[in-house]
């Protein structure tokens, strides 16, 4: 199945409400193993992360909201962006990297202990958030790295720092975000200081393991114990949507069709 027909599979999915049925039984599924059961039963993350992938990021936001949810400390900053055509949500847990402002250089065993491991170490379906540690736009990662990332199942990548080698970014295939596109790394300016830590990634705090999603409208976090409660709150904004939308079709004006 190529990107396209993943797209035009998730907006057929929303609009026939189907997508509400499967949240909502997904949404008991992990209600009824509970909290502390789901930490441990993969499957019904599993089964949670894929109802959440049907969903477009402004939906899951809204879900998020209306549970109570501090939208400025979930949405990352709108410079941070798909640096490949991004089709569709990817949705995964966060694996982390953290950089700093140094005067220390960089040695071969920071890069191996805080940007190699955290990859080859990552389960598949995560989502690498690479945190740059400052304002300026340098190359985070290229091609090779992205390669490296989908050959391990990771989801995707995000950082608020910058990327290069695009085009064989596209090539690979796999979903990268980032603030810009640079032809140089982070040379002296910055150093990785530490893997699988709380980071601050595109203005919002982000722990390992924290629920990322993402898609051509911005990138998104929360902590992975709402996850249930969000599935469960998409399938009741679903439906309200898609009672809209089919009224809309049917000839209804806006004001009697738009449910509020």
């Amino acid at each position: 199945m190529t990107s396209d027909d993943r797209s035009l599979s998730r907006r057929g999915f929303l609009k026939t409400g189907m997508a509400v049925t499967a949240a909502g039984s997904l949404a008991r599924l992990g209600m009824a193993h509970g909290a502390q059961d789901m930490e441990r039963d993969t499957s019904a993350d599993g089964a949670l992360f894929n109802a959440l992938r049907i969903a477009p990021t402004p939906l899951i936001m809204d879900a998020l909201i209306r549970l109570g949810y501090d939208r400025t400390s979930l949405a990352m900053s709108r410079g941070v962006r798909p640096m490949i055509p991004a089709r569709g949500t990817i949705v995964g847990p966060a694996v982390t990297t953290k950089y700093e402002e140094s005067d220390t250089p960089t040695t071969r065993d920071d890069i191996r202990s805080f940007v190699f491991r955290p990859v080859d170490e990552a389960e598949p379906g995560s989502i690498w958030v690479t945190a740059s540690g400052t304002s300026e736009i340098l190359s985070m990662f290229g091609d090779v790295i992205v390669l490296a990332c989908r050959q391990k199942g990771l989801a995707g990548l995000v950082t608020d720092g910058g990327c290069r080698d695009i085009e064989g970014m596209e090539e690979v295939g796999l979903p990268v975000y980032a603030a810009g596109i640079c032809l140089y790394g982070p040379g002296s300016v910055i150093r990785p200081v530490a893997a699988n830590v709380p980071v601050v990634c595109g203005g919002i705090e982000i722990a390992p393991g924290d629920v990322v999603a993402a898609d051509v409208n911005g990138v998104m976090a929360f902590p992975r114990k709402a996850l249930p409660d969000v599935i469960q709150k998409i399938g009741e904004l679903g439906e309200k949507e898609t009672r809209s939308r089919r009224a809309i079709e049917e000839g209804l004006p806006l004001e009697a069709a738009y449910e509020f």
